[in-house]
């Protein structure tokens, strides 16, 4: 099962959304347009499908930061833990590099499963 499948079955992200989301990366980088972008997905779309779902997963992310801060407010999660995750995450592979995300996720999933206790 592919990284982004899985991560996806834990998250308020749908796997389209963060295929596209990822894909949105290298249309920023210039190095595909967005049209080449919309074409590459697993289930290709035309620009405007494509930009819709791009759209639903930023708005879905936002939530997700906001969720986050509520948490911390709230003492729910511990700001160090947040701290240990994002920096697990921010140096880890590509989500397309497969023996290497496999790894990462069981790490992944048990650090968020003790965070929210």
């Amino acid at each position: 099962m592919s990284f982004i499948k899985r991560i996806s079955s834990d998250s308020n992200l749908t796997e389209t959304q963060l295929e596209a989301l990822a894909l949105y990366k290298r249309v920023i980088s210039g190095e595909l347009t967005l049209e080449k972008a919309s074409k590459m997905k697993a289930k290709p779309a035309k620009v405007g499908a494509y930009y819709r779902t791009l759209q639903q997963g930023r708005t879905n992310l936002k939530q997700a930061v906001m969720t986050l801060a509520a948490g911390v407010w709230l003492g729910y999660i511990k700001l160090e833990d947040l701290r240990r995750l994002f920096d697990l995450v921010g140096n880890s592979p590509s989500p397309f590099e497969q023996e290497q995300s496999d790894q990462l996720l069981p790490i992944l999933e048990a650090l968020v499963e003790k965070m929210v206790m």
